[in-house]
C-alpha cells in the first residue's frame, strides 16, 4: 500500500537532494488559468531548511489579513500569522472564504460599532 510506505519513511531516509518534484492533482472545479509554478530550493535557505515563518526581505514576519495572500501556506505559517494578530486585536482572519475567528477574551473597542456594520455590510450587499 503506497500510503503505508509513505508514512513509514522518516527524514533520514529521505533522499538527500536539494530538488524535489511533487505532483499535484488540481480538481475540475478550481480555475487552473490562476495556478503558478514555483521553483523552489531549499539551498536558498539558511540551514537548508524551508522557513517556519514568512518573512519580508527586512527579516520582518509578513502579517496578512487573507492568508491566501501568505507566501508558504503551511501549519506554522498559519500560527504566526493568527498570533500576530491576535496580539493586536485583531480576531478575525480570513483564508479565501472562510473566516476564522479567535476569542479575544475581552471587548475591544469599535470592533462592532454601526461604522464597521456599515463597511462589512456595503461590502458584502454592494461590492
Amino acid at each position: 500500500d503506497e500510503s503505508a510506505a509513505a508514512s513509514s519513511l522518516s527524514r533520514d531516509h529521505l533522499p538527500s537532494t536539494n530538488n524535489v518534484q511533487v505532483e499535484v492533482t488540481i480538481p475540475d472545479q478550481f480555475n487552473k488559468k490562476d495556478l503558478r509554478i514555483i521553483d523552489v530550493s531549499s539551498s536558498d535557505y539558511p540551514n537548508q531548511t524551508l522557513p517556519l515563518q514568512n518573512i519580508n526581505q527586512n527579516g520582518h514576519l509578513i502579517v496578512v489579513p487573507d492568508m491566501c495572500d501568505l507566501p508558504s501556506l503551511h501549519e506554522a505559517a498559519i500560527l504566526y500569522n493568527l498570533k500576530e494578530r491576535y496580539q493586536v486585536s485583531l480576531p478575525y482572519t480570513r483564508v479565501g472564504d472562510i473566516i476564522i475567528a479567535m476569542n479575544p477574551f475581552e471587548w475591544i473597542q469599535g470592533l462592532y460599532s454601526r461604522q464597521q456594520q456599515q463597511l462589512y455590510t456595503d461590502a458584502i450587499l454592494f461590492p
